[in-house]
């Protein structure tokens, strides 16, 4: 007894099946491709619903990973700009600073003969750097600072240990800055205001030590 093949190979209904897309089983079985994203979204929304219960809808995960990168960012920006003000001034390409900046010494220097000098000659930029180096030497003489000659100025109001001198320095170290880093004029009103911040702060520490 001869059995026959009786399964019938239909080429047509074959090529039928494969062109539609409902019988397309491979398709549907494989993972669809995920961005970077996507996959740290997915992986946040998991971390939000573990610590609220399974509280937090997907549709919410992205606003809330936007605003704690921005806030990121905005914690650090804050960060870099309390320890390197300078950072954040424009700085002059061309022009070259009328005086030496590399030793900003404390010492040796005749301040009040100095100052008189450069006020003299209408040099308001070597007025400026003076008149911070000379509060530089108070607050050291007076123990509230620990000069280094390679320390920054936002460092020296870190130093500082006395609460009551902190606002008038503060003051003084911003237009500093903004003269030796920024493109900020130097004037005679300038230097006065700076002078007087100083006055400030000496009286105040005499009265501290009185």
């Amino acid at each position: 007894m001869i059995l026959q093949d009786t399964i019938i190979y239909d080429i047509k209904k074959i090529a039928e099946y494969q062109s539609n897309g409902a019988y397309a089983y491979e398709e549907q079985l494989r993972m669809p491709e995920q961005t970077l994203f996507e996959m740290i979204a997915m992986w946040f929304n998991r971390l939000l619903n573990t610590i609220f219960s399974g509280r937090i809808e997907r549709e919410v995960t992205t606003p809330i990973m936007i605003a704690l990168f921005i806030a990121i960012v905005l914690a650090a920006l804050y960060f870099l700009y309390k320890k390197r003000p300078e950072l954040f001034l424009r700085k002059k390409k061309t022009a070259k600073l009328p005086y030496e900046v590399e030793e900003e010494t404390i010492h040796g220097i005749d301040f009040d003969r100095e100052i008189a000098s450069a006020l003299n000659h209408g040099d308001y930029r070597l007025a400026i750097r003076y008149v911070y180096l000379q509060t530089l030497r108070f607050l050291s003489d007076g123990g509230l600072i620990d000069w280094q000659i390679h320390k920054t100025p936002t460092e020296y109001l870190y130093d500082m240990k006395a609460a009551a001198l902190k606002p008038d320095f503060r003051r003084l170290t911003y237009h500093f800055l903004q003269v030796r880093y920024g493109n900020y004029p130097a004037t005679v009103e300038l230097t006065d205001l700076m002078r007087g911040l100083q006055s400030d702060m000496i009286n105040l520490m005499k009265g501290q030590k009185g």
